[in-house]
């Protein structure tokens, strides 16, 4: 006979409960069948254990009971066989709980939770805390809840909580609700900035129907505001999968700080046209720029455990006063009139994009061409929690906001600055303003070494102040072939303040002629020329004596590429002559012989 075989028949006898049995400091099950029936009811446990409980693999079978561990942990040691559950299993007491061995069970009841509840007694919000746990998982049974049944209790999905700066509820273990009711959990916190009735650390939720479902994750209740909770709402019911969600120290960056929405009427160009708004928004983009000291300092971490396949959803973040301090960010004034008067620059980026799959950027976009932008008007409210509609895919989650100085339009919106080549001998400098302010004019600046030491080359006046494209242009024909030239320009407005533009560059190629031959030579009459020359232009042939006096000087004209010259030499007398090519300024000498 077995093992196993032998302590069930001593056991069954002893531990099958139809009314409500109490034993004190610790139940231990060590291989045997275990089963406690009836008493389901919330009022009275069917089997209450002042201490721990450990079922060193054995049977232990809650058959729609009640089972109660007050002041004590919960091991679960199982190799061949399991904890098996379609009751209640209730957490109390003043001090922690301890959840470890084999909880990950998804099938036939076993090695899981079924109706899990936590009913802390203590103010201090004592932890039910997930420690060494098989497979990284607690999980609550798929037509299970986890209940919050008092006032405290938080579940922590680690040993030891991170208590110091820079907090994160990225931990070790999980809490799995398999249940995708939108209703699974249960009692738990809501509030913004909630110190208990929450989880510390990582909660993963079985999803698959349209609604709500509330993440109220955080980290330790001493850090940041304790609970930061997020929720997910879906707006068509998707495909069932698990998400897990956590909040972290934020190492997602904002891909872009330069954001355009139509705010409000701006009377004319200015440095803040968020506050010289006139009326609504008038249909001209306006700018505004996310200052890296506003990037929220976690982030949120929402993944689904197998593929997204086609979801609409809305995430919502609720972090509380201490992490996201709402008088930080800039309001925009009355003066803009509706829709976004008093709203908040304050805005989500999913995976560094400010509005996440609803982005309609990046993009040069009128009258904004010399910057690189993002469109996004989708502002919060003036309350502490923030909103992203019409997401399809997850991953990480930040919020980022401004400051009233971050809130500028440049006094020039230099549309564009270019640079072209002219026949290749000189360049043409031309750009262009959408609008003007107090522009007293430019400077153009060029660089002749390193494009890093710039002096003026010329001033060009402004139009002090326009609402009007205003186009400008220069043409620097002091330069010379096969040389790198930097330009760039200052713009200088009345009161002497000043700001550069970007840094172009130019290189002429120079015009040379190439293979300049001669034959036949020495010649009695006619020699001919073959020259390759890289542009059209003008020629000049001219004939020098061994005194160096010139005797003939014959223009013509050469294409690009091959040409060939006749050289009339009858007329001269029997010698040695020069004979130099001039090309521009490129010089090619031969000598030839008359016969």
């Amino acid at each position: 006979m077995n093992k196993l075989y032998k302590l069930t028949f001593l056991l069954t006898s002893l531990f099958i409960f139809k009314h409500s049995m109490y034993a004190a400091n610790e139940f231990y099950n060590n291989g045997g069948l275990v089963t406690v029936l009836n008493g389901s009811g919330d009022a009275t446990p069917t089997l209450y254990v002042s201490g721990d409980i450990t079922n060193n693999d054995g049977i232990i079978n809650n058959d729609n009971s009640f089972l109660e561990i007050n002041s004590g942990n919960f091991h679960n040691i199982s190799s061949s066989y399991y904890y098996q559950s379609t009751g209640k299993e209730r957490f109390s007491g003043a001090v922690n709980n301890t959840i470890s061995g084999a909880w990950n069970g998804t099938s036939l009841n076993r090695n899981q939770f079924y109706h899990l509840k936590i009913h802390k007694t203590s103010t201090t919000g004592e932890n039910i805390i997930l420690g060494t746990v098989t497979g990284n998982t607690v999980n609550i049974n798929a037509a299970g809840t986890l209940e919050f049944t008092s006032a405290n209790g938080i579940i922590r999905t680690q040993i030891s909580s991170v208590t110091s700066a820079p907090y994160t509820g990225n931990y070790t273990n999980a809490i799995y609700i398999q249940n995708p009711s939108t209703a699974a959990i249960i009692g738990h916190n809501t509030a913004i900035a909630s110190k208990t009735k929450y989880i510390e650390g990582k909660l993963r939720r079985q999803v698959n129907t349209n609604g709500t479902y509330f993440f109220p994750i955080g980290v330790v209740n001493t850090g940041l505001d304790g609970m930061e909770a997020f929720s997910l709402t879906f707006n068509a019911a998707p495909t069932s999968k698990s998400i897990l969600g956590y909040i972290q120290p934020g190492s997602q960056a904002v891909s872009n700080r330069n954001v355009l929405c139509d705010v409000g009427r701006d009377p004319g160009a200015g440095n803040d046209p968020f506050a010289n708004c006139v009326g609504s928004p008038d249909g001209i983009y306006d700018l505004y720029q996310l200052d890296a000291a506003n990037d929220l300092s976690h982030e949120w971490i929402a993944n689904a455990s197998d593929a997204i396949g086609t979801i609409d959803y809305d995430a919502t973040f609720y972090p509380g006063t201490v992490l996201d301090v709402l008088s930080k960010y800039y309001t925009i004034p009355n003066a803009c009139s509706t829709p976004y008067q008093t709203e908040l620059i304050r805005v989500v980026a999913k995976d560094g994009i400010v509005g996440g799959t609803r982005q309609l950027g990046p993009g040069n976009w009128a009258p904004w061409k010399h910057i690189t932008a993002n469109i996004w008007c989708d502002f919060s409210a003036n309350q502490q929690a923030i909103t992203l509609a019409g997401q399809s895919s997850f991953s990480t989650f930040r919020i980022h906001g401004t400051v009233p100085s971050g809130v500028t339009a440049l006094p020039v919106e230099l549309v564009h600055f270019s640079i072209q080549a002219v026949n290749n001998e000189y360049f043409d400098l031309t750009w262009e303003t959408a609008s003007e302010q107090n522009n007293a004019g430019f400077y153009l600046q060029r660089s002749d070494n390193d494009g890093t030491t710039f002096e003026n080359i010329s001033w060009i006046a402004g139009n002090g102040n326009s609402t009007l494209p205003q186009a400008y242009a220069f043409s620097d024909k002091n330069v010379e072939a096969n040389k790198i030239y930097y330009y760039r320009l200052q713009q200088v407005d009345f009161d002497q303040t000043y700001s550069y533009s970007n840094i172009l560059s130019g290189k002429l190629e120079g015009t040379t002629i190439d293979a300049v031959h001669v034959f036949p030579n020495p010649t009695t009459d006619i020699t001919q020329a073959t020259i390759y020359s890289s542009k059209d232009g003008d020629l000049t042939i001219s004939i020098y004596d061994v005194l160096g006096s010139q005797i003939k000087n014959i223009p013509t004209q050469l294409t690009k590429g091959n040409n060939t010259i006749d050289i009339d030499v009858r007329d001269l007398a029997a010698s040695t002559y020069l004979v130099q090519f001039i090309f521009n300024d490129n010089i090619t000498t031969k000598k030839i012989i008359k016969k």
